[in-house]
């Protein structure tokens, strides 16, 4: 990640959605399990998450379509309702769906910005793909705290006061 935040944004193939990232990801994730294997038709998806309010649709709309996951719980993809590109999804994640986005990486207009501070899932990871050696990589999933940066785990405890405030208001 960067230093100094500076705006970025991506956007779908065809050019009907923008968006922009207003700040840097909490960390990034390249997901090498089989169902993100399935779902980008590749070897791994490069996931940003972030919370939702700091991705902002400048341009065209998104159609959002609820697939099933691992969990049993289903993720929302959001789509361009044009090009079909996935530009971002919503994973159960703890009870937090609504708070954290995963925007696909590859969809910003600068991906180099954003290379993965961790592999997950390399257990069932394409054997011919080869990860730097000062990569940080796990089998399956990690615990945060040992993961996450120190910034990063502060506004994950942001996001959960948040979720709970609104649930009390529910």
């Amino acid at each position: 990640m960067t230093d100094a935040f500076e705006l970025c944004e991506g956007g779908c193939t065809c050019g009907h959605v923008r968006f922009r990232v207003t700040s840097d990801p909490l960390i990034v994730h390249a997901c090498h399990c089989r169902w993100c294997q399935r779902q980008s038709g590749t070897a791994f998806a490069t996931n940003a998450l972030i919370e939702t309010e700091r991705v902002e649709l400048i341009q065209g709309d998104v159609e959002e379509l609820m697939i099933d996951s691992p969990s049993g719980k289903g993720q929302l993809m959001a789509r361009c309702p044009k090009c079909r590109v996935t530009l971002w999804t919503h994973y159960y994640f703890g009870g937090l769906r609504d708070y954290i986005r995963f925007f696909k990486v590859g969809t910003l207009d600068d991906p180099d910005r954003y290379p993965p501070n961790v592999h997950i899932f390399t257990s069932t990871m394409q054997p011919w793909v080869i990860i730097p050696k000062h990569h940080k990589r796990v089998d399956n999933y990690y615990d945060n705290k040992d993961t996450w940066s120190k910034d990063s785990l502060t506004r994950l405890d942001a996001i959960v006061e948040a979720a709970k405030a609104n649930k009390d208001n529910d």
